[in-house]
C-alpha cells in the first residue's frame, strides 16, 4: 500500500458559491456555475478516485475497503433546505422499505440512500451561518399559535393550510420590509429565505423555522456538531464538512425538493437549547482536534507542523492554504491524498491542512 493523490468529484446544487471551490482548485469557471459541495470519500454517489495502472478506479476498487466517514468542502452562496439526517434505527428502515417498494435511487421522492445513520461536523473556513436546533424559548412571532409542546408546534406549522401559513406570515413580512439588518439579525435571514423560496404569492413554511431554531455564526476555524435529529440549516459560507458515510436528508422547508413532513417528525430531536460552538482542541505543536461523540470520524487541522504517522486507520489529507509534502507527494491548496490504513508516512507543512481519520476507541 502507498500513499495516493485524489481526484475528486463535485456537486453543481443551485445554492452553490461560484468562487471558492474553484479558487481551491485552481479552476477558472468562466461559465459561473454554482460548486457547491467537493466530495472525497467512497460514498458510492460520487465515490473519489485514484490512478491505478494507468487508469482512474474508486477508492474501493483500489484499497479494498469503503470508509466510515465522507469529507466534503461546502460552500454556499444561498440557504440550504431545513433538514434532519435519521439515527440509525431510522436509516435502516427506512432504506430497506424504499428498497421493497423499488423507488429508484435518483427518483425525487427517495429519502434513503442508505442504511447508515449522519452525524456531522462543519468546520468554518470563512464567516459561515447557520440555523441549529430549537430555541429554548418561544418566538414572539409565533406566541399566538396554540399547541402542547414543541413538537405539538412544530408539527402544526408544518400541516396547517396554506391560506393559514399566507395569514401568520404575511403581517410579519410586511412589518419587516423596507428596513435594514445584518447577517447577525434572524431578520436579515426570514427576509432572505422569503426572497429566495417564497413564489406566487405564498410564504413557505420553512420560515417558521428561522424563528424557531437558534441562529449560530461561526470565524473561521469554529465549527458545529450536528447528532443525528438535529434540525439545521446552512445559510451562507464555506467550510470542511466531515460525516458518517451517508447521503440522508429529510427536508423540512426552504426547498424545491421533496418534502415528507411525517417522515421528518419520526427523526427530529424536539428539545429546546442553546447550540454548543466547537474550538479546535491543541493536541501539540501545530496539531488541533475537534472532539465530537462521532465514533466514524474526525477531524484534525495541522498548521506549519512537520510530524511522523504510522498507527492510523484510512485518512484523507486536503490543503487549503499554502504547500505540504505528505510522504514524497507535494500538495498545493485544493490537493489531496488517501494514506491507507497503517501505511507510515511524514509531512513537512508551510501552510493549513485539513485531515480526516477515525478516532481510536
Amino acid at each position: 500500500m502507498k500513499i495516493h493523490r485524489l481526484q475528486n468529484g463535485v456537486k453543481h446544487y443551485s445554492w452553490g458559491d461560484t468562487a471558492f471551490i474553484p479558487e481551491l482548485l485552481g479552476l477558472d469557471n468562466t461559465e459561473k456555475l454554482p460548486f457547491a459541495e467537493l466530495w472525497m470519500g467512497t460514498h458510492p454517489s460520487l465515490p473519489s478516485s485514484i490512478e491505478s495502472d494507468g487508469v482512474l478506479k474508486p477508492i474501493e476498487e483500489v484499497v479494498g475497503e469503503s470508509f466510515p466517514y465522507l469529507m466534503k468542502i461546502l460552500s454556499a452562496a444561498k440557504p440550504l433546505s431545513i433538514q434532519a439526517h435519521p439515527g440509525v434505527k431510522h436509516a435502516k428502515e427506512g432504506f430497506f422499505r424504499e428498497q421493497e417498494a423499488c423507488i429508484p435511487m435518483d427518483s425525487p421522492y427517495r429519502l434513503y440512500k442508505d442504511a447508515s445513520h449522519k452525524p456531522e461536523l462543519l468546520c468554518a473556513l470563512t464567516d459561515f451561518y447557520a440555523l441549529c436546533g430549537f430555541r429554548k424559548d418561544t418566538p414572539q412571532e409565533l406566541k399566538d399559535i396554540k399547541a402542547d409542546s414543541l413538537k405539538g408546534l412544530f408539527q402544526k406549522l408544518m400541516i396547517m393550510p396554506q391560506s393559514d401559513v399566507d395569514a401568520v406570515l404575511g403581517p410579519i413580512i410586511e412589518r419587516l420590509q423596507g428596513k435594514d439588518f445584518e447577517r447577525k439579525d434572524r431578520e436579515y435571514w426570514v427576509l432572505r429565505c422569503h426572497e429566495l423560496f417564497s413564489e406566487e404569492g405564498h410564504f413557505d413554511r420553512g420560515l417558521f423555522s428561522v424563528y424557531l431554531m437558534n441562529l449560530v455564526y461561526l470565524k473561521p476555524t469554529n465549527a458545529i456538531y450536528f447528532d443525528t435529529g438535529t434540525l439545521h440549516a446552512y445559510l451562507e459560507g464555506s467550510g470542511i464538512e466531515i460525516m458518517a458515510n451517508s447521503d440522508n436528508v429529510l427536508r423540512g422547508g426552504l426547498t424545491s425538493k421533496h418534502i415528507d413532513i411525517q417522515e421528518l417528525l419520526k427523526v427530529v430531536a424536539f428539545r429546546g437549547e442553546a447550540p454548543h460552538v466547537l474550538s479546535p482542541e491543541q493536541l501539540g505543536e501545530g496539531e488541533w482536534r475537534y472532539n465530537t461523540p462521532a465514533k466514524e470520524f474526525e477531524l484534525r487541522r495541522i498548521e506549519d507542523y512537520c510530524y511522523c504517522a504510522s498507527d492510523h486507520e484510512p485518512e484523507i489529507l486536503i490543503v487549503v492554504k499554502g504547500n505540504f509534502l505528505v510522504g514524497d507527494i507535494y500538495l498545493e491548496r485544493g490537493d489531496s491524498v488517501l494514506v491507507p490504513h497503517g501505511v507510515g508516512y511524514s509531512v513537512k507543512a508551510s501552510g493549513i491542512l485539513y485531515k480526516a481519520t477515525i478516532p481510536k476507541c
